[in-house]
C-alpha cells in the first residue's frame, strides 16, 4: 500500500512543476508583448474591480480620502478612459 505521504508530497512536486511552467510561459508572453509596445500589469496591481457591461469595460479603485493611486495605478489611468477612483 502506498505511504500517503509520499503521494502528497509527489502531488506537491508535481504542483509545483506545473506553477513553474505557468509562470515562465506568462514571463514569455509578457516580454513579446512589451517589445511590441505594450505595457503589461499584474492585475494585482491595476485596481481593486473590473466592472463590464455591453462591451464597456471600467476600472474601479477605491480609495480613502487622502490616499493617492499608486504610481503604476497613476499610469494605468492615464492609458485609459474608463479608470475610476471612488473615494470612501
Amino acid at each position: 500500500m502506498p505511504n500517503i505521504e509520499n503521494l502528497m508530497n509527489s502531488n506537491s512536486e508535481v504542483q509545483r512543476r506545473r506553477r513553474y511552467k505557468q509562470m515562465q510561459m506568462e514571463e514569455e508572453a509578457v516580454i513579446k508583448l512589451k517589445k511590441k509596445g505594450w505595457d503589461v500589469f499584474s492585475p494585482t496591481v491595476v485596481c481593486d474591480k473590473i466592472a463590464i457591461k455591453n462591451n464597456q469595460v471600467f476600472i474601479i479603485e477605491f480609495k480613502k480620502p487622502g490616499q493617492n493611486l499608486t504610481e503604476n495605478q497613476e499610469k494605468i489611468k492615464n492609458l485609459v478612459d474608463n479608470y475610476r477612483v471612488i473615494y470612501y
